[in-house]
């Protein structure tokens, strides 16, 4: 084991065995390395997952949601905005 890598011993279930062992199968790598990757992939977006809590609490505190079709036309008229500019591909 490598400076700064540490090891981690869990129980998981069957089925997630077989998924983890198929996929580690199928890129090569043995279900350790796969299973480090899926583990470090997810601990990736911890941030995103905070942001996500900070919108939830702020919703929770004023009241004001969105509906999914209201996220989507405001994401399409910034993207359109955006993109009207010069210079944008």
């Amino acid at each position: 084991m490598a400076d700064g890598e540490h090891k981690l011993e869990l129980t998981i279930s069957e089925v997630a065995w077989r998924r983890l062992e198929d996929a580690a199968v199928q890129l090569g790598v043995s279900v350790d390395a796969y299973a480090a990757r899926m583990i470090e992939a997810g601990l990736a977006n911890v941030d995103d997952w905070a942001i996500d809590e900070r919108i939830a609490a702020e919703m929770d505190r004023s009241g004001v949601s969105y509906s999914v079709q209201e996220g989507l036309a405001a994401f399409d008229a910034a993207m359109k905005s955006h993109m009207a500019k010069p210079g944008d591909l």
